[in-house]
């Protein structure tokens, strides 16, 4: 999921299209194809992005109501004042991008696990047998409303990351000092479904999906225990180099050895 406004499209002409967003219709550069009118979409700078499907809208509208209420409360009105006004302002933009108000409502009900899950089970993006941990967002890692910066998720994926270096014997202290190599990341693609905030406590699954001759690559999964959802689902790939980092170096054995523990191919999961 990009971060946008969203809009729905009414024209399209070449690379121009008029969208509908907060009850004005503004033109905007097409950065896609496909685009037809009725399409909703998001829109960020002035670039349609892309086109939504109902799972993201839902999705978009319930990350929407979040930061809504807590405008509210940060600005000084009541939890009760802040959820109903927050309430109200998503059924507006929900009415204007066509989408039932009462699905939108049911989305965002409070306590209620996100479809296909229960209480206590991983997410389903996470295989059986990954690797976890538990985060507390900190002050420092997010912006003005207190929720947390987007590149914070890639610092608290390679904690995590670190922590199962540990488990499996081989931390990066021993990785530099006794193998005399290091494993910087070289690459990373990361999607943000859903806003964690200050205080919030994070269950971060991370998991091996590739050991190549030189290269990692690890995926981390970060989920919001205060909501039940996935905020980050975050792939890294590292590659193995000397502690200056000027050549790379084949994966020690040990190493392969150690992480082969954690290895989940998608043919494996």
């Amino acid at each position: 999921m990009c971060w946008g406004v969203l809009g729905r499209v009414v024209s399209v002409s070449g690379l121009e299209a008029e969208v509908e967003v907060g009850g004005a219709v503004i033109r905007a550069l097409v950065a896609m194809e496909g685009l037809n009118p009725g399409d909703v979409v998001l829109v960020h700078a002035g670039v349609v992005l892309e086109k939504v499907d109902r799972e993201d809208v839902l999705r978009n509208l319930s990350v929407y109501y979040d930061l809504m209420k807590y405008h509210y409360v940060f600005n000084g009105i009541p939890e009760e004042e802040a959820s109903s006004r927050a309430r109200e302002d998503l059924v507006k933009l929900a009415t204007e991008l066509g989408v039932p108000a009462d699905e939108v409502l049911r989305s965002i009900q409070e306590g209620v696990e996100p479809p296909g899950r229960e209480g206590g089970k991983r997410p389903p993006e996470v295989p059986e047998g990954a690797f976890s941990v538990e985060y507390t967002v900190q002050l420092a890692e997010t912006d003005y409303l207190q929720v947390m910066h987007y590149t914070n998720y890639m610092r608290v994926c390679e904690r995590a990351f670190m922590a199962l270096l540990r488990e499996v014997g081989l931390s990066y202290t021993r990785l530099i000092h006794e193998y005399g190599v290091f494993i910087p990341t070289v690459e990373v693609s990361a999607k943000i479904k859903s806003p964690a905030r200050m205080d919030n406590t994070l269950r971060v699954y991370v998991w091996v999906e590739e050991i190549g001759r030189k290269h990692i690559k690890y995926r981390c999964v970060v989920e919001n225990k205060a909501t039940g959802r996935v905020s980050a689902d975050v792939v890294h790939v590292a590659v193995c180099t000397d502690t200056a980092i000027t050549s790379s170096h084949e994966i020690p054995e040990d190493l392969r050895t150690a992480l082969s523990r954690y290895l989940i191919t998608s043919s494996s999961s």
